[in-house]
């Protein structure tokens, strides 16, 4: 069951959003518990770091934090947490880039945008628990789709770059790059350069010339596809962060 935290000081739109979220949820049988909050101040650790997804006002006018301050407590508690902010205000967007927002919704288009977010955002969890399974020197090795990084490709070999507590992880096995490409397109990989595939999910800056990783990695990316290879990036983040694409 996930968590959803709801949180807005305009009291209809709270209560709008509420509804809306129940409509969605009950039509789609996703199963979840929903808290609202019109006071970001009531927040406790126990609800933020219960949250799986986050539908947050930015501008609270009466509150000592606003929408952004609160998805920073959520990043505290929850790397994998969806956040996805409802405003009026769609200049908010350049800050997301700090909390890694995954969508903005303009409030006057809430009708038309919630549904598809929310199912999106509802998917984007389950793969985080999906299992890439690696055959490395004989032995099977289980690695959870969303702590991969990037694979790079050199010469008949590709290295899968791991995420963990401390440090990165690689992993050697025999294959094409193209070959993995297609396992892996389909959970949010893209391929950036003819020697490079990165996980998405950790793309924090994307350029003509170079893809920068949440972790500090930068990557070359070919100047040829980019243009392709940015399109792929828009839909696959639904278009709305054209602010960290150069």
């Amino acid at each position: 069951m996930l968590g959803i935290l709801i949180c807005d000081d305009d009291a209809r739109m709270l209560e709008c959003l509420e509804q809306e979220a129940r409509r969605v949820l009950s039509a789609n049988g996703i199963e979840a518990k929903i808290a609202v909050y019109s006071d970001s101040d009531e927040l406790t650790d126990s609800v933020l770091s219960s949250c799986d997804i986050a539908l947050l006002d930015i501008d609270f006018e009466n509150s000592k934090k606003n929408g952004m301050d609160i998805a920073r407590s959520i990043r505290a508690f929850r790397e994998d947490a969806v956040i996805i902010f409802v405003t009026n205000y769609i200049e908010y967007a350049p800050e997301g880039y700090e909390v890694r927002a995954f969508r903005y919704i303009l409030k006057n288009r809430l009708d038309r945008d919630l549904e598809p977010y929310i199912i999106e955002a509802a998917e984007l969890l389950r793969s985080h628990n999906d299992i890439y399974k690696l055959q490395v020197n004989g032995e099977i090795i289980d690695v959870p789709i969303k702590d991969i990084l990037y694979l790079e490709v050199m010469h008949h070999s590709v290295t899968v770059y791991v995420k963990d507590t401390k440090n990165t992880k690689s992993y050697s096995l025999y294959a094409s790059l193209s070959e993995v490409e297609r396992e892996l397109e389909p959970l949010g990989f893209l391929r950036i350069h003819k020697s490079y595939l990165v996980n998405m999910g950790h793309l924090r800056k994307f350029q003509c010339r170079e893809a920068l990783l949440d972790d500090g990695t930068a990557l070359p990316v070919s100047e040829k596809s980019y243009r392709d290879s940015k399109s792929k990036y828009l839909l696959w983040r639904g278009g709305t962060v054209g602010w960290n694409i150069l």
